[in-house]
């Protein structure tokens, strides 16, 4: 299971509550980040945006530009559930807390890398497209097909097809015969989008 504990960083933009806003300024900078999270003791109180304090003056203190948060993330939470409250929020950056402590902070780079690798991205192979009936048993059958042929699945990902009751699935598998795969595929009746080589990056 990917959770966030495993993709959090532990070094982000901390912002005491009574920092002054040159200071924010500052740590935002050195940290490349569109905003800050506000703690106290290392307990949660908001979160500061970068554009907001555009133009402010650097000696007026913190306090008014902090934004509450209606959630945060549990270091054990699923990085889909952690994907879902991205969507929801305007932020960049979301704050991991455990027991009421800033634990670390997962970015949306992180979110893609995470997603990245569970899909296999870059790790060469073939690429293969197929669009099946959202039925029982139909994807079982492809991947019983490669199992025949000694192919390694390297990952998979499933979405809907623009036609109702039809998926578009994405088997990514070890090889480098395309046209042996696609025989393969002939030979057992099963109809693809695409084939396609992929190098390992």
């Amino acid at each position: 299971m990917m959770l966030v504990e495993g993709w959090m960083k532990k070094s982000f933009a901390k912002i005491d509550e009574g920092s002054k806003i040159g200071e924010v300024k500052k740590i935002l900078r050195e940290h490349g980040s569109s905003c800050g999270i506000v703690c106290s003791d290392e307990k949660f109180l908001g979160m500061v945006k970068a554009d907001e304090l555009l133009g402010m003056e650097d000696d007026l203190s913190i306090k008014e530009y902090i934004h509450d948060l209606f959630y945060t993330l549990d270091p054990q939470d699923t990085l889909d559930e952690a994907a879902v409250f991205f969507l929801e929020s305007d932020l960049e950056i979301l704050p991991v807390v455990s027991d009421g402590k800033v634990v670390g902070a997962l970015s949306l780079f992180d979110i893609l890398d995470a997603f990245t690798q569970m899909a296999g991205f870059g790790e060469g192979g073939i690429r293969l497209e197929v669009e099946l009936n959202d039925t029982p048993g139909s994807l079982k059958h492809v991947l019983d097909i490669l199992y025949l042929h000694s192919m390694n699945v390297l990952s998979m990902l499933l979405y809907p097809a623009e036609q109702i009751g039809q998926r578009v699935v994405v088997i990514r598998v070890e090889g480098k015969n395309v046209k042996e795969l696609s025989r393969i595929l002939d030979v057992n009746d099963v109809t693809y989008r695409s084939i396609i080589k992929e190098e390992k990056i």
